[in-house]
């Protein structure tokens, strides 16, 4: 089998109106964007990826098309871990990390979707893992800044049947509300993402009233990112700490996991360098005793990816589900929980293609 193509297709979907327009990544949103990696082959086995797109989609989807895509006609996409090396040789001195490495990322989820394809295998069985049929997933909300506003979009999750909440606010009374609402409802402790905001002083001071509140984590509490060592400080204080989405090599994630400077280390599977890499990471964390909680803020062959890895590796699986009500999607319903679970796909490969008719209505670029 040969490739004979690879490009990327972007489509956008809206978020459905009703309330307050949160923000994600520090803006405002009314829509999300989805870098989709298409890789066909002669055999006519097609593999689907997806490239990390929030607010970097057009310089992800053109290093794809004129920097990566050239090298790939005629490779085998079953030799995966050989045309992945060649690859990072090939875009070394553009980059190693951001954009380039997302648009990598997003070419090694197709491989694997192809390989899948060709065994007839869904991808956690090829990874090693066995039967599974869900996945426990948390509902990850939007910022919205507001007590009223994230009490009552946790209620709404919990309704929906999650068991597990994380919010995106940096505001005491916010923390609060989320936190006491979530123990009232089942005794389950709130994760909390703050975007690294802080030096460490003011992390300190920030977490110090916080842990009373007995958060499961608080994510990304101090800036530069690569200040492992104030990371560990903070989680010292008595608040666990995860971080990982914005960690940005896999020497940079040995580094932190030999540290152990924190509770949880968070690999994206869109981010740094797909599936080929994530299954690395994953595995020195597990020999290494830490804590794995992969980000997945996706919506299309980067969330399915986390599930067939998660689902495959992970010691307490359990997937983050960006939690916000959409237009349609290519890929159906399926990334809706049920009862607070993911499906696992049975089918091969990731389980799950586009529709292309749904696909073609909501494309951009």
């Amino acid at each position: 089998m040969k490739i004979t193509r690879v490009s990327a297709v972007v489509y956008r979907q809206q978020l459905k109106p009703g309330g307050s327009t949160p923000k994600f990544a520090g803006e405002r949103r009314q829509a999300f964007e989805t870098v989709l990696v298409k890789v066909e082959t002669d055999e006519g086995i097609t593999g689907w990826g997806e490239a990390f797109p929030h607010r970097i989609w057009p310089a992800v989807k053109s290093l794809l098309e004129n920097l990566i895509a050239p090298v790939c006609i005629g490779a085998d996409p079953a030799e995966i871990p050989a045309l992945m090396k060649k690859l990072i040789y090939h875009v070394h001195g553009v980059g190693r990390a951001g954009p380039v490495m997302y648009a990598l990322s997003g070419l090694d989820i197709a491989l694997w979707d192809i390989l899948g394809k060709s065994k007839n295998l869904p991808i956690y069985q090829l990874l090693g893992g066995a039967p599974r049929a869900k996945l426990p997933a948390y509902a990850s909300l939007l910022k919205y800044g507001e007590t009223d506003v994230v009490v009552r979009t946790c209620e709404q999750a919990l309704e929906r049947g999650y068991g597990e909440l994380k919010v995106h606010e940096t505001g005491r009374a916010e923390i609060t509300a989320a936190a006491q609402l979530l123990r009232r409802h089942n005794g389950g402790s709130l994760m909390v993402d703050v975007n690294a905001p802080w030096t460490l002083d003011e992390a300190l001071s920030a977490v110090a009233p916080l842990r009373e509140l007995g958060l499961k984590w608080i994510e990304e509490p101090v800036w530069p990112l690569e200040d492992f060592e104030a990371a560990r400080q903070v989680s010292a204080a008595g608040v666990p700490v995860a971080i990982g989405e914005n960690v940005l090599t896999p020497t940079d994630f040995a580094r932190l996991i030999q540290s152990r400077a924190v509770d949880y280390i968070q690999p994206s599977v869109a981010k740094i360098g797909g599936i080929s890499i994530m299954r690395d990471i994953i595995a020195a964390a597990n020999t290494g005793g830490v804590a794995v909680a992969p980000h997945s803020a996706y919506f299309g062959p980067g969330l399915i990816a986390t599930a067939h890895v998660v689902a495959a590796l992970a010691r307490a699986p359990v997937v983050e589900r960006l939690y916000c009500d959409l237009t349609e999607s290519p890929f159906g319903n399926w990334y809706e929980p049920v009862d607070g679970h993911l499906a696992v796909p049975q089918g091969p490969g990731l389980g799950i293609d586009p529709d292309p008719t749904i696909l073609d209505k909501l494309t951009v670029a």
